[in-house]
């Protein structure tokens, strides 16, 4: 793998516009900002060149992501059900971005938009444990070390696999998984008391 600077990484966010518990989640408001702006600021704000890319099936999410100067990806409603999984729509995505690249990505994040209390050192943890460990893939865990999807960092050919590598290892990244308006209240507050 080449050399930190200069490796190609992709983080694909995705952030569907139907929401159940909480209407228009992944861009509500989050102390003043939309919620995704959090997961590309910190995509941003890393040692890593990462270019962050937002796919969706809402027009005002994507909007909000071209604001934050992400790459935006209008996801097929085939790909926006409840039932379809997380990693169809980020290889969809995936697919995509190849068609847009001279050169093939060296990493590819699946970053989710609803965690506000995502930073560029939790990311940037996860793939330097993939580069130092020699891994396929990095997932994060929380504190009882239970995977919890913030996000899954993937050698861009891991991308298109079926199923989890046998080469992966995992990172803590122990932050609210925002879902409903009390999770947005309960980070406002941790945040009020810094």
């Amino acid at each position: 793998m080449s050399s930190s600077s200069s490796l190609n990484i992709v983080a694909i966010i995705p952030a569907r516009g139907g929401s159940k518990r909480l209407a228009h989640k992944n861009i509500h408001s989050v102390c003043g900002k939309p919620m995704i702006q959090y997961s590309i600021e910190a995509c941003k704000k890393s040692a890593y060149n990462i270019m962050p890319w937002v796919s969706s099936d809402d027009g005002a999410t994507l909007e909000i992501a071209l604001g934050c100067c992400a790459g935006t990806i209008l996801r097929p409603a085939r790909l926006a059900g409840d039932d379809v999984f997380k990693m169809a729509a980020v290889r969809h995505a995936a697919m995509v971005i190849e068609g847009t690249q001279l050169v093939l990505p060296d990493m590819c994040i699946s970053l989710q938009a609803n965690n506000p209390q995502i930073t560029a050192e939790h990311i940037d943890a996860g793939i330097t444990k993939l580069i130092n460990c020699k891994l396929s893939e990095v997932f994060s865990v929380d504190s009882l070390l239970n995977q919890n999807g913030i996000f899954r960092i993937m050698k861009w050919p891991h991308v298109f696999q079926e199923d989890l590598s046998t080469n992966c290892g995992v990172v803590i990244c122990d932050i609210i998984d925002v879902h409903t308006i009390d999770d947005v209240k309960d980070i406002e507050r941790i945040w009020g008391e810094r």
